[in-house]
């Protein structure tokens, strides 16, 4: 039914590629956070001034004598291209994401035009017939030896699996192409209002190509596009390059302000001398610009597919047709939802990763609970919610007995995994709080809701439940060793309880105990350990509990996703597995000893690894028994 892709290894290479140039160079910009906050100011007034902002432009291009239609559909975008095309039956084109997701070219093929690609990423998918895998790098997911496979068919002769012949045979043909075309067919990375000009960004040249040596540039743009001013889309181009290539600087900004022309002679204007006589703009409508604004402020970097542990998974079937990842899944599903929004681990990196902060996490939430809406639970998810209809629970089994309520300043939530499934974890987590001598209580806790707010439906019930259970006894602090209660606690529940995750409540502890000299902690076996943070937990508390502990050595790793968030293993187990197993990989390169984490969930689904795993409760359950 479904199956993991196992052959993303040129992507991943792409993508590591990125990342480590992004290390490299982060030093040589030093005011990449103060520009990234900037733009977030300036995307979330783009969006909210929008109508007022576009009127502004359209005024001022109309001035720079650029001709503007706003289009409501794709189709209409066409019918424009289409009535400007004449009897051409050649277009050259360069990189735009907007034409991709209106299907220009294999419209415009369809009526007997020869439609040619002039990035070089975007003519090998061309020639290949496939979706892009990056925004910004579109042919990713090959290798050279494909490409030149690819090559070798299209041109009927031999291709070595060198990168320079291989763009150099690319160049050439895209360069006559170009020379015969009386068309060009351009995106638009920024529209600015204030001046009235179009900015394109771009590294090998083409564009500049495309937008002089033809007669007419068609320059097809969405409403989200637009920007206060030049200043503005130059801060943007600066932060998407580094976002989208980890490089400073690209290689060319276009700014386009109207048709070439001069006034030379007796000053009298002449339109057409190095470039283009006419410019026409195409503004396509964005449907969800109003009802989820916020993914609008984002600026096509990508830099979220380097990191989504899904769609480094299973590549671009983790989102739709060019719209890609988590946010083209939940742009191209706010009015028509389709089942790969469940894919998401729910980890929350892409947010983490955004120069803009997008909260894609919860709009792909939203869209989920539609989904269920429309159609119903998706397969794997059914018996889960079966299990906590009918027993409050996600396993249909019989809790362990926690006997009466007793009154207590703490409660200890177990959660269901600890309960049912990582019992050991609970086991220590009550330990270590009896050694604290403090006075806490366990309740007769439901689900707490988190699974059925990620598969699509409401937790009303389970709310006042343990809310019921938690009043009788008085507590006023709540204890978690699951990341996903404490998080749907925080989210969900009324704000009158002190919620911390264990690890908080024992750091202080610990802290206090062995200044005063009253705890000693034993060494362990596996004294060289690397922690596995888990991506709902929102404390450093265990990295800071590990740093403090004598005669440790703590190894280091990049945050990364478990697999098991979301609803994804109880859905796609071998997503989930996909995921874990590269974890995994991730983890082992650290040479440590033994795997730390502080989640049952991650416990579970890490457990396969040849490093054994332990909760943050047991390791230090044994260093203090």
């Amino acid at each position: 039914m479904w199956i993991v892709d196992s052959s993303l290894s040129s992507l991943l290479a792409t993508f590591e590629n990125i990342r480590r140039t992004q290390a490299e160079n982060r030093e040589r910009f030093p005011d990449l956070e103060d520009r990234a906050s900037r733009l977030k100011e300036v995307r979330e007034y783009a969006i909210r001034e929008n109508e007022a902002l576009w009127r502004k432009a359209r005024e001022n291009l109309k001035d720079n004598g650029v001709r503007v239609f706003f289009v409501r559909s794709g189709v209409e975008a066409i019918e424009v291209v289409l009535s400007f095309l004449g009897d051409e039956k050649l277009v050259v084109k360069s990189k735009s994401n907007v034409t991709k997701q209106i299907h220009l070219t294999e419209s415009l093929e369809a009526r007997g035009v020869e439609v040619v690609e002039t990035d070089i990423g975007d003519r090998i998918i061309q020639i290949a017939r496939m979706p892009p895998t990056h925004p910004t790098c579109p042919a990713a997911s090959l290798d050279r030896y494909e490409i030149a496979g690819i090559l070798e068919r299209h041109l009927k002769r031999p291709v070595p699996p060198d990168p320079g012949t291989i763009t150099g045979l690319l160049r050439d043909e895209i360069r006559e192409k170009i020379r015969c075309a009386k068309i060009g067919i351009t995106g638009a990375n920024a529209v600015c209002a204030g001046e009235g000009s179009l900015v394109l960004v771009h590294n090998e040249g083409n564009i500049l190509k495309v937008a002089t040596e033809t007669e007419r540039q068609i320059i097809i743009t969405s409403r989200e596009k637009i920007y206060p001013d030049l200043d503005e889309a130059i801060n943007m181009v600066k932060v998407l390059t580094f976002y989208g290539t980890g490089h400073i600087t690209t290689s060319y900004i276009d700014v386009i302000s109207g048709p070439s022309k001069t006034a030379d002679v007796e000053g009298m204007l002449v339109p057409g001398i190095h470039g283009p006589r006419d410019v026409i703009l195409i503004v396509l409508e964005t449907p969800g610009i109003t009802s989820e604004p916020e993914l609008y402020h984002c600026i096509g970097c990508g830099n979220c597919l380097t990191i989504c542990p899904t769609y480094r998974a299973v590549g671009d079937r983790f989102g739709r047709e060019s719209q890609l990842g988590g946010i083209g899944l939940a742009k191209s599903s706010i009015t028509d939802p389709v089942e790969e929004v469940f894919y998401c681990t729910t980890c929350d990196l892409c947010r983490e990763n955004c120069p803009l902060e997008i909260p894609v996490r919860e709009t792909l939430l939203k869209i989920r609970r539609e989904y269920v809406k429309r159609y119903n639970l998706i397969e794997g998810h059914e018996k889960l919610i079966q299990n906590i209809r009918e027993t409050g629970r996600i396993f249909n089994e019989k809790p362990p007995e926690v006997g009466a309520v007793k009154r207590a300043s703490i409660v200890y939530f177990r959660g269901c995994m600890s309960t049912f499934r990582r019992r050991e974890i609970a086991e220590a987590a009550e330990d270590l709080l009896n050694k604290t001598g403090v006075e806490y209580t366990l309740i007769d806790e439901r689900c707490c809701g988190s699974p059925v707010l990620k598969t699509g439906t409401g937790i009303e019930e389970l709310i006042d439940h343990n809310i019921s259970q938690i009043e009788e006894s008085g507590a006023e602090t709540i204890l978690f060793t699951c990341p996903g209660c404490l998080e749907t606690f925080r989210d969900h529940y009324p704000k009158r309880y002190n919620l911390l995750h264990i690890s908080e409540y024992l750091s202080e502890y610990l802290k206090r105990e062995i200044e005063a000299g009253k705890i000693e902690l034993k060494e362990v076996a596996e004294a060289s350990v690397t922690y596995h943070k888990p991506c709902h937990l929102r404390t450093d508390a265990p990295e800071e509990i590990l740093r403090e502990i004598p005669g440790i050595t703590y190894r280091e790793i990049e945050k990364g996703c478990c697999g098991a968030g979301g609803g994804v293993r109880s859905a796609y187990p071998l997503l989930s597995r996909a995921i874990a197993e590269e974890r995994l990989q991730a983890i082992k390169e650290t040479g440590a000893q033994a795997i730390l984490s502080a989640c049952p969930f991650c416990k579970e689904n890490l457990k396969e690894g040849e490093q054994p795993i332990y909760d943050i409760t047991e390791y230090l359950k044994k260093m203090i028994e």
